[in-house]
């Protein structure tokens, strides 16, 4: 059975615009809505992708921790970084996430604080990581925790070996995800470090495995970074 996500996954963000616009108006589903999103903000189209997640957090009943997430890079990516930080506030107060407590919303306000330089937010972020951080050693995971084991890595509690290659996913789409959140974080540490060429390949890798990855908020960010260390054109590096 056709899958519109599938020409995401296997063409060029624009030309799958045109598709997801014709499922919605077909179907009025507000995936179609967050795929389009998505497509618009891989192209840079920052603007639309803002316009397209109001509407879909107007349509939904429930709220979603990732389109609070996602509405915020956009404005992030806009220069409207206050905006952009309520955003990520309001992600911590939704009713589904990721993770249980919606700890995406703390990690990427870490990343808002490095960012601006905000040691308050930083803290405050950390603080909120404390929580989820419950691992009295990381040595008895095998395998990969998601959000929170980004939150271990961020406190210091997980070494970048383990963190990057030996907490491993499942095989296929999640491991590619996995590789592209990973990538990111090891890149932002890099970036705190004062490393920027190394931070630049962490970021390149973050976003230039499959592109399952666009599912990922850090997939977005590591293109932003990545843009921003080797001024090159976001709207271009797809075809890395």
């Amino acid at each position: 059975m056709w899958d519109p996500f599938d020409e995401l996954l296997s063409k060029p963000s624009h030309e799958s615009i045109v598709v997801f616009e014709r499922e919605y108006e077909r179907t009025g589903q507000v995936g179609h809505l967050a795929n389009l999103g998505l497509a618009l903000l891989d192209i840079g189209d920052w603007w639309h992708a803002k316009k397209m997640y109001e509407k879909i957090i107007n349509k939904s009943e429930d709220t979603c921790e990732g389109f609070f997430i996602t509405i915020g890079i956009a404005e992030w990516f806009l220069g409207n970084t206050s905006s952009a930080i309520d955003f990520w506030k309001q992600s911590m107060n939704a009713q589904y996430a990721a993770c249980p407590g919606a700890v995406d919303g703390p990690l990427i306000l870490w990343y808002a604080g490095k960012r601006l330089g905000d040691d308050k937010l930083v803290k405050g972020s950390l603080k909120k990581l404390k929580r989820y951080w419950k691992v009295q050693d990381y040595r008895v995971f095998s395998g990969w925790m998601g959000t929170v084991a980004i939150a271990g890595f961020l406190l210091d509690k997980v070494p970048v070996n383990v963190f990057l290659n030996e907490w491993k996913s499942n095989a296929g789409s999640p491991e590619y995800r996995r590789l592209c959140r990973a990538n990111f974080w090891v890149g932002m540490k890099c970036l705190e470090e004062g490393d920027e060429t190394t931070a630049a390949a962490y970021f390149k890798s973050a976003f230039s495995t499959k592109k399952i990855a666009i599912l990922e908020y850090e997939y977005f960010l590591a293109k932003w970074e990545y843009s921003r260390l080797t001024k090159q054109n976001i709207a271009n590096l797809g075809r890395i």
